[in-house]
């Protein structure tokens, strides 16, 4: 349910900047949308899942995000992929909270939610993603930050 408040707020966050800046005729254009479902594999879900890992996965759930990006809830994780408009202003400064990570990606990004969940938000090549990882109760996002990782290279490596 966490996931779905959090996919909300940040869908809500990023679709009225998106449709700003689509408005403004600066959209690229052509450029087909990736399924993000199509990277977030049962198999990289049953290798770095967080929480269920003796569970039954329930069915990939997926939805478009912004005119080219895409989101996918499966297992314990949500993934967006070319989520944000202004991906850029963030890739620089994604606020005080964010810290950085060396070895994902172009460029990436951390933040505890509170123990909650943890998120990485990462660019690769002309692609940026935003991976979030459920964190076990009574667990810690550092805890499940290298399953975050991991999951986030494996991905990385497919969008090169």
């Amino acid at each position: 349910m966490r996931q779905v408040i959090t996919s909300l707020l940040v869908v809500g966050s990023v679709t009225a900047p998106a449709l700003a800046f689509q408005a403004r005729g600066a959209a690229a254009a052509g450029t087909p949308r990736i399924g993000a479902c199509s990277l977030l594999t049962k198999e990289l879900i049953t290798k770095f899942e967080t929480v269920h890992k003796k569970l039954v996965l329930p069915t990939p759930s997926e939805e478009p995000l912004g005119q080219n990006g895409s989101a996918c809830d499966y297992g314990d994780f949500h993934f967006q992929l070319d989520p944000f408009a202004r991906q850029a202003e963030l890739r620089k400064n994604p606020g005080k909270d964010w810290k950085p990570v060396s070895g994902v990606g172009d460029t990436a990004w951390f933040h505890n939610n509170g123990d909650n969940y943890a998120e990485l938000m990462v660019w690769t090549g002309s692609h940026h993603f935003t991976i979030q990882a459920d964190v076990p109760l009574g667990g810690t996002a550092d805890a499940v930050k290298p399953n975050a990782i991991g999951l986030a290279n494996a991905i990385a490596a497919k969008l090169k």
